[in-house]
C-alpha cells in the first residue's frame, strides 16, 4: 500500500473519530482534536525542516559543480601554458646550440619563513626565517618572490635570519619591463602604500592600465621574468616620460612564506662604477 493512500485512510479515520466523539460528548472530541493536532504539527514541521535542508542541499551542490567546472577550466588553461613554455624553451635550445650559447640553469629556490613585516614605517622590510644551516651573509643581494610574484631582495643576513626590502620601499628600484610591448623602465617603491612606480619609459610608448609588468633581468640581482605588478594608470604631465602607477602583484597582508633564490648576483667589483639600477 502507497504512503499517500496510508495516509488518506488515517485522515479519514480521525475525521470518523472526531465525529463519533462529538456527537458523544464535546469536551472529549477538543481532548482528541489536541492529541491529534500536537503530532500533526511536528511531521509538518519536520517535513518543512527537511525540505529546506534538501534545498540548501541543491544549492550547495550547484555551487560546488560550477566551482568544479571553473577549476577544470583553469587546469587546462595552466597545461596549455605550462606547455607552451616547454614548447618555447625548447626551441630556445634548439637556436642556441649552433651559437655555443647555454643558458644558465643554477638557480635553486630557498624556501623560508616570514616572520616579521614592517610595510608602515619608511623603511619598509621583512625578516625572514632560514631553514637550519642555510645561514650567512652570502645571501645579500639574493632575489625573494612569493608564488605570486616578486617580493624584494635579501640586504642583510645574520645567523638563521635574513632582512628583505621590499620592493615597495621608496629605496627600492628593480629593472622591469611592459610585458606586452617588451619596454624597459625601472619600478620604485612610492609614498603612497600599496603602490609603485614605473620610470623612465618615454611617452611615445604604448602604456595600458592593465599591462603587466615584470622584471627586466638588466640591474644585475633580479632574472628576467618575474612578475611584479600590474598598471593601473597612465598620465603624461607634458614630460618625456609617462607617469605611471604599478600594483603590486603580492599582497603584502598576507604574506607567510617566501623563495629566496640561490642565483648569485653579478659581483659587486663589475658593478663598481656602474650606474646599476639593482643597487
Amino acid at each position: 500500500m502507497s504512503e499517500r493512500r496510508v495516509a488518506i485512510l488515517f485522515a479519514v479515520a480521525v475525521t470518523l473519530l472526531l465525529a463519533s466523539l462529538t456527537a458523544q460528548s464535546p469536551e472529549r472530541a477538543g481532548d482528541v482534536a489536541l492529541w491529534v493536532e500536537a503530532p500533526a504539527k511536528g511531521l509538518v514541521a519536520a517535513a518543512g525542516d527537511v525540505a529546506n535542508r534538501m534545498r540548501e542541499g541543491w544549492r550547495t551542490r550547484a555551487r560546488l559543480e560550477r566551482e568544479n567546472e571553473a577549476l577544470r577550466g583553469r587546469l587546462r588553461e595552466l597545461e596549455t601554458a605550462h606547455a607552451a613554455a616547454l614548447g618555447a624553451e625548447l626551441e630556445v635550445d634548439l637556436l642556441s646550440a649552433p651559437l655555443g650559447y647555454a643558458r644558465p640553469r643554477d638557480v635553486e629556490l630557498l624556501l623560508a619563513d616570514v616572520v616579521y613585516v614592517d610595510y608602515h614605517s619608511w623603511r619598509r622590510s621583512a625578516i625572514l626565517r632560514l631553514p637550519h644551516g642555510n645561514a650567512g651573509a652570502e645571501w645579500a643581494r639574493r632575489p625573494v618572490t612569493t608564488v605570486d610574484g616578486l617580493l624584494g631582495r635579501v640586504v642583510a643576513a645574520g645567523g638563521d635570519y635574513a632582512r628583505v626590502l621590499l620592493v615597495t620601499d621608496r629605496d627600492s628600484s628593480v629593472g622591469a619591463m611592459i610585458e606586452r610591448t617588451r619596454r624597459q623602465g625601472i619600478v620604485r617603491g612610492t609614498e603612497e602604500a600599496g603602490v609603485l612606480s614605473l620610470a623612465y619609459v618615454p611617452v611615445q610608448v604604448d602604456v595600458r592600465p592593465g599591462d603587466r609588468v615584470v622584471t627586466a633581468g638588466i640591474d644585475g640581482v633580479f632574472p628576467r621574468g618575474i612578475p611584479v605588478g600590474t598598471v593601473i594608470s597612465v598620465e603624461s604631465s607634458g614630460d618625456q616620460f609617462h607617469e605611471i602607477k604599478v600594483a603590486p602583484r603580492v599582497d603584502l597582508g598576507s604574506l607567510s612564506h617566501a623563495f629566496v633564490w640561490r642565483r648569485d648576483p653579478v659581483p659587486e667589483a663589475v658593478m663598481d662604477g656602474a650606474d646599476a639600477v639593482g643597487r
